[in-house]
């Protein structure tokens, strides 16, 4: 019988696994004995610890929580390659049936984050968002997990600066809180003593990094990691999707990404083109299927979308930076490893 992801079936319909297969009983075993991490309780607790503190600085801040919206027909592009190579800029998730509908899972707030701030009264918006990447041919898979938790937010009160500088007293209260509280906790899991955050954070120019290493992009981002191995800085200037905002006058695009020691980038987020043209132009610009994000595109063109600026932090990322683990799928009971089976 065939079956439409999406579609509402018994559980009698589901395949179940084989458990005469060696992977599937290797996939059992492997999760069993995950799970069994003595330090499993520590980390999962310092993880709960890092997302209250995110969610409460921001609700102290006036940002707001709508229900989080799982499905959509018009996602973020996500301007990386991830299930089909020739598809360049577009995150591949397997396509759903909404009832009559085709839609996707949603890969991030985005779009949500720019339309509520454009259509309604609410300036300051947040989400604690599940999100599911099937990303392929993932060479590094202690950085990637194919579940994870970002906290998104967006205001149009804020812009470049001012949003950089809401991420750095983030940062500020979820690090020296942790230094102090779960020292002792997270000196035994990593072996060296949280240093807290000193601020101001560092920022470099990416594209001006590349140019005096003479390397590419992705080189000069290892590079000034290796560089930096006490404390978390900002990169940016990073060619990205169309909503990130390029200033015209120099060709910089006014986004960022936080990199900590070691395991990198755990957050990005920009200020936001908001105007029909300049989103359709950079659509253009990046190959985008235009027809695809008419959604966006007709709010902007009949309602206007208002100047703002936002960003989304990895919980998971930033824990593992926090606790240096060895890879993001020690802060989960269960892994989730890009194209590897799951049992449980």
């Amino acid at each position: 019988m065939s079956k439409t992801i999406g579609d509402i079936i018994s559980c009698h319909q589901v395949d179940a696994l084989d458990w005469k297969d060696p992977k599937v009983i290797e996939a059992f075993e492997s999760a069993c004995n995950h799970c069994r991490n003595p330090d499993l309780l520590d980390i999962v607790r310092i993880r709960t610890k890092v997302q209250h503190m995110i969610t409460d600085c921001l609700i102290k801040k006036g940002f707001v929580h709508p229900p989080v919206a799982l499905f959509s027909p018009c996602t973020d592009p996500l301007n990386h390659e991830t299930e089909v190579p020739e598809m360049k800029y577009y995150s591949q998730v397997p396509e759903m049936k909404y009832y009559s509908q085709k839609v996707t899972l949603s890969q991030s707030m985005i779009f949500n984050k720019m339309l509520v701030s454009a259509l309604s009264n609410i300036q300051k918006v947040f989400w604690v968002s599940p999100n599911i990447r099937k990303e392929m041919n993932v060479k590094d898979t202690g950085r990637y997990a194919t579940e994870f938790t970002q906290i998104d937010f967006e205001s149009t009160q804020l812009d470049f600066e001012s949003c950089m500088n809401l991420i750095e007293e983030i940062l500020e209260v979820i690090v020296n809180t942790l230094a102090e509280e779960e020292g002792d906790v997270i000196e035994r899991i990593s072996g060296r003593r949280l240093p807290k955050l000193q601020r101001p954070l560092k920022r470099y120019d990416l594209a001006d990094e590349a140019a005096k290493l003479g390397c590419t992009q992705g080189q000069a981002e290892d590079v000034l990691v290796s560089q930096n191995p006490n404390q978390p800085f900002f990169l940016t200037n990073l060619k990205r999707e169309a909503y990130d905002r390029r200033e015209e006058s120099t060709g910089k695009y006014k986004n960022y990404d936080v990199l900590f020691p070691v395991v990198g980038e755990i957050l990005s987020g920009a200020e936001r083109e908001h105007t029909h043209e300049r989103l359709t132009m950079r659509m253009h610009e990046l190959g985008y299927k235009i027809e695809y994000f008419e959604p966006i595109l007709r709010v902007a063109k009949e309602h206007g979308l208002k100047s703002s600026a936002g960003a989304g932090f990895g919980v998971e990322r930033l824990v593992r930076a926090i606790c240096l683990l060895p890879s993001i799928q020690a802060v989960y009971p269960f892994p989730r490893i890009p194209e590897k089976l799951i049992v449980f």
